[in-house]
């Protein structure tokens, strides 16, 4: 039996999800960030996908094309659009726990150093 209950759309990646949803909601809201007591700012899935476009180019412009970008921060919309930006073409993303202790911290990053460059950008 190959009849499906549900159509979806194949998505191979993250860049082919931000790619199609670009395309298929590219004016309907993908995000609404409180910015203070009733106020929301709002970015369509168009000006999401532009913006983690725009911070790819920037990394790359910085020289860390291929590069390993370790990323450390609160549960955001700017840690998101960090990591997407990083995956979708710019590097390899290094998630780091923001709940982890300095030291440890520091001695991911010394242990990262001594196998590859990593930049530690705090968000």
């Amino acid at each position: 039996m190959d009849k499906r209950l549900y159509s979806y759309t194949e998505i191979t990646d993250l860049k082919d999800m931000l790619n199609k949803t670009k395309d298929m909601y590219k004016d309907e809201i993908a995000y609404k960030i409180k910015i203070e007591e009733g106020k929301y700012k709002t970015y369509t899935h168009k000006e999401v996908r532009e913006i983690i476009d725009n911070l790819g180019t920037a990394l790359i412009d910085m020289g860390l094309k291929d590069k390993k970008i370790a990323v450390i921060g609160e549960n955001r919309f700017e840690w998101e659009i960090a990591y997407l930006s990083i995956v979708c073409g710019t590097g390899i993303v290094v998630p780091l726990d923001k709940a982890l202790p300095e030291n440890e911290l520091e001695a991911l990053i010394e242990r990262s150093r001594n196998r590859s460059n990593i930049l530690l950008k705090k968000i």
